[in-house]
């Protein structure tokens, strides 16, 4: 994967003029029905830790933790969406909900997120795409990898033990390291957003403080934070882009048909479809999955496009394939004779 900034080679980019009637249709953003799934979001995630708390019992705790984490996946997931203005229709809207409720919770901003992430959409997979140079820097993002190899990776990222890659990969997305305005990407991270986040974060982490229960809301909240970055979200990032001929647009990204499981955990709203959105980033997460069956429609989309059945198949994908039994019996005779 060179770096080409301005131009791939021919007949790498996908044509897209037949599809525009039916991405216009698609790209409609559903305000309603977005502001009702971030209401069920904090819905959940308060009566999760509000019975843990009554509760008070270990398994309690572990079972809100594992709620909601699930949430919080989703919460990353709506970042992603409010990132390119599909969360509300209106932009201040948009980006204000997306703050407060969304990203802001993370630890997050949408402004910063969103100018690393075009970057990402504009040069994916050459040397002017953040995400591309921070897999190249990461062994962890070194593919393909041993079996051994592969569930070593998997247990550090149980136990947090390669966290700190994940933040400090991070942190350009973060207000907290940002509040002297490094302008990281030519982005002017305004005064005025900065003392917002602040008012936001002393108003929620202040009354937090403020009330008895505060470790256990800190731990509820927090906890299963780390184990999503660097467990599922680990796992959902290796998937969009690691492993892949990257000959064309169509084998630069891989989409994920996700199982049941794989939407818990990994992978809600439909944000497995990563070729369908590379391809049409205006198209929200909820029409993703329509969007690929029409495409699917096309033999040379179905025949070029990079498409995987879950998560566990991305993985297999990512680990070398074994040795044929012949070259294996071949391999050993040689060295008996040797």
């Amino acid at each position: 994967m060179e770096d080409i900034p301005t131009e791939r080679a021919p007949g790498y980019r996908y044509p897209r003029r037949d599809t525009a009637p039916l991405i216009r249709q698609l790209s409609v953003v559903p305000d309603w029905r977005n502001a009702l799934l971030l209401i069920f979001q904090w819905v959940v995630m308060i009566a999760a830790c509000v019975i843990a708390i009554r509760v008070d019992r270990v398994w309690a705790y572990l079972l809100a933790g594992v709620v909601i984490g699930s949430r919080i996946q989703c919460l990353a997931v709506m970042m992603h969406e409010a990132c390119h203005r599909m969360l509300f229709s209106n932009r201040r809207l948009n980006d204000l909900i997306g703050d407060i409720f969304v990203a802001y919770p993370l630890a997050l901003s949408v402004d910063l997120y969103r100018v690393a992430h075009m970057v990402h959409h504009r040069h994916t997979n050459t040397m002017r795409d953040f995400d591309y140079r921070v897999q190249r820097k990461d062994p962890d993002q070194h593919f393909p990898k041993s079996g051994r190899e592969m569930g070593v990776l998997l247990l550090r990222s149980v136990f947090g033990l390669n966290y700190y890659r994940v933040a400090r990969a991070g942190r350009i997305w973060a207000p907290i390291a940002n509040f002297h305005n490094p302008r990281r990407f030519g982005f002017d991270y305004r005064l005025g957003l900065r003392l917002r986040y602040i008012v936001w974060a002393a108003l929620v982490y202040g009354l937090i403080l403020a009330s008895p229960w505060r470790w256990q809301i800190l731990g509820l909240f927090t906890i299963p934070q780390f184990l999503w970055v660097n467990v599922f979200n680990r796992i959902r990032a290796m998937a969009e882009h690691n492993g892949v001929a990257d000959e064309r647009e169509l084998n630069g990204t891989r989409t994920v048909i996700p199982t049941l499981l794989d939407r818990f955990l990994i992978a809600p709203f439909n944000v497995s479809y990563h070729l369908e959105h590379h391809l049409f980033p205006s198209v929200p997460g909820h029409n993703l999955r329509r969007l690929h069956r029409h495409l699917m429609t096309d033999p040379v989309y179905a025949a070029n496009a990079h498409i995987t059945r879950g998560y566990w198949g991305v993985i297999r994908e990512l680990m070398p394939p074994p040795a044929p039994s012949g070259a294996t019996e071949q391999g050993a005779v040689a060295e008996v004779r040797s």
